[in-house]
């Protein structure tokens, strides 16, 4: 069955802001330790690239999160799939707070940390979503 246009749009949304929100911090990632070699400053130029493209889709991957369970009879899915989503959420505030501390940390212990712990924390965002969809 093909999903409306409204649907289609906000699934779109949804996924492209995931898209960038996890895959981009997946990129980076592996990115960063050969940028390190050329200059601590090129790492940090593109860290701020990456900060610029990523904060406003974590924005609208909140937002269409909310519309997304706006479109969901929350009194027909079980017990189980309404845990799932508890989870989600939790999981989702962890990868964004610990994202925002990666920002803030002055060590590179604390840029290791914060960074590891938002791009799990995003990933199994991602994988809880695709359990959710349906």
């Amino acid at each position: 069955m093909l999903s409306s246009a409204v649907d289609g749009i906000r699934l779109s949304l949804h996924v492209l802001a995931a898209t960038i929100w996890v895959g981009g911090q997946i990129t980076l990632a592996g990115l960063v330790p050969s940028i390190r070699k050329v200059s601590p400053e090129v790492t940090r130029v593109a860290a701020n690239a990456f900060a610029r493209l990523s904060w406003p889709a974590f924005v609208v991957l909140v937002l269409t999160g909310f519309w997304n369970l706006g479109a969901v009879n929350m009194s027909t899915q079980s017990t189980a799939w309404k845990v799932v989503l508890g989870i989600k959420i939790g999981v989702v505030v962890v990868s964004g707070i610990s994202a925002y501390l990666h920002t803030k940390a002055k060590s590179a212990a604390g840029l290791a940390i914060w960074g590891s712990i938002s791009g799990v924390s995003a990933v199994a965002a991602l994988v809880m979503g695709v359990f959710l969809s349906n």
